[in-house]
C-alpha cells in the first residue's frame, strides 16, 4: 500500500482484497472518500461506493460464526460482533419480516415458492410460510444453517451458486439486509432472474447512501458500523445493477423495522462520546426488565426495492 494507506492498513484478525467496481468492471477509476474504519472508494463512472480493499471470503466465514448472533457471555473479549442476541429478536424479526411481505404481495403474481437469501436462522422464512408461502433459504454461516435446521426449515449452506433450485422455478426472492454484503452484486442478481418464473420479483432492502443520515454523518454513519458490509447503494446505482442483471427496478420505498428497546440504545451507543451516559445506556439496555420492549421505528435510510424480471 501507498504511504496513506500503509498508515491506515487495519490490524485485526481479518485479510482483504483489492476489487474492481462491481457495475462497471474499473479498477483504476476510484475516488477515496474516507475511513469508516475500512477504505470508502466511489466509482467515478457510475457513483458505487465499496470498500476497496475488503474481507476476503475466508474472512467472512470468520466473521459469520456464532459470536456474531449470539454474544457469549463467558467470553466478552471477541473482536467483532453485530448482535447481542439474534435468537432472542425472533418474534420482532418475524414481525417485521411479515409487515414487509404484506406491503409487497401485491407486486407478486403468485404466492409460490419464495426463496430467502442470506436467511440467517431462518425467522424469516417462517414469517413467509405463515403468509401462504413456501419458502426456502440460503445461508453462508454455517452457525445458522445448522440453527434453521434444528428448526425443520429448509436452508442450504453457501452462496446462490450452492442453490440446488431449477430455473423459472421461484416466485419471489428475497433479500433483507443482504445485498450489502454481497461481495458480488451484480453475479447474486443474475442468479436471481435465472430462478425467477416470468414476471417474479426480487425484494431486497439495504442501507439508502442518498439518505438524510448519510449526509448528515457521513463518515460516521451506521451503514459503515459492520465491516463486513462491502457495498453501498443509492437507487441510482440499484437501479443500474437491476438493469445489468436483466430486471427492472418497480418501486422504492423507505421501510422500518419492530426493535427493541435494547437493540435501540446499542445502536444510539455509536454516536455518543459522552462516556458517563455510555454507561447509563449500558446499564439501561443490559436491565432484564426491558426485554420485551419493542416498538416500530423507520429512520428513512433503508432502502427496500422491488425488481420485475424483464
Amino acid at each position: 500500500m501507498s504511504g496513506i494507506d500503509a498508515a491506515h492498513e487495519l490490524k485485526d484478525a481479518y485479510t482483504r482484497e483489492r476489487v474492481s467496481c462491481n457495475i462497471c468492471g474499473l479498477d483504476t477509476n476510484e475516488a477515496f472518500l474516507f475511513y469508516t474504519p475500512e477504505r470508502l472508494v466511489q466509482c467515478r463512472r457510475c457513483g458505487l461506493m465499496y470498500n476497496n480493499p475488503r474481507l476476503d471470503l475466508e474472512s467472512r466465514k470468520k466473521i459469520y460464526a456464532k459470536d456474531y448472533f449470539v454474544i457469549d457471555q463467558d467470553d466478552p473479549g471477541i473482536d467483532y460482533k453485530a448482535y447481542a442476541n439474534y435468537i432472542e429478536e425472533e418474534p420482532l424479526i418475524i414481525k417485521s419480516v411479515t409487515r414487509r411481505l404484506k406491503k409487497i404481495e401485491r407486486y407478486v403474481p403468485e404466492k409460490g415458492l419464495l426463496l430467502d437469501v442470506g436467511c440467517a436462522t431462518g425467522f424469516s422464512l417462517i414469517a413467509a410460510q405463515q403468509q401462504g408461502w413456501a419458502a426456502e433459504g440460503i445461508e453462508l454461516s454455517s452457525f445458522c444453517v445448522d440453527y434453521a435446521r434444528s428448526r425443520n426449515l429448509a436452508v442450504y449452506p453457501g452462496t446462490l451458486k450452492d442453490y440446488p433450485g431449477k430455473k423459472e422455478s421461484v416466485s419471489a426472492v428475497t433479500m433483507w439486509d443482504y445485498l450489502e454484503h454481497s461481495p458480488d452484486p451484480l453475479s447474486d442478481l443474475k442468479e436471481c432472474r435465472d430462478l425467477l418464473k416470468p414476471g417474479g420479483v426480487v425484494v431486497l432492502s439495504t442501507p439508502d447512501v442518498n439518505s438524510w443520515s448519510y449526509y448528515l454523518l457521513k463518515k460516521n454513519w451506521i451503514g459503515f458500523k459492520n465491516i463486513d458490509h462491502l457495498f453501498f447503494y443509492s437507487r441510482k446505482t440499484l437501479a443500474r445493477l437491476a438493469e445489468l442483471a436483466g430486471l427492472r427496478l418497480e418501486c422504492s420505498f423507505y421501510h422500518g423495522r419492530d426493535v427493541a428497546l435494547s437493540f435501540f440504545l446499542s445502536r444510539v451507543q455509536y454516536y455518543v462520546a459522552f462516556k458517563p451516559l455510555l454507561r447509563v445506556l449500558e446499564k439501561i439496555a443490559n436491565n432484564p426488565g426491558i426485554q420485551n420492549v419493542s416498538f416500530y421505528m423507520n429512520p428513512y435510510d433503508i432502502l427496500n426495492v422491488i425488481l420485475r424480471k424483464i
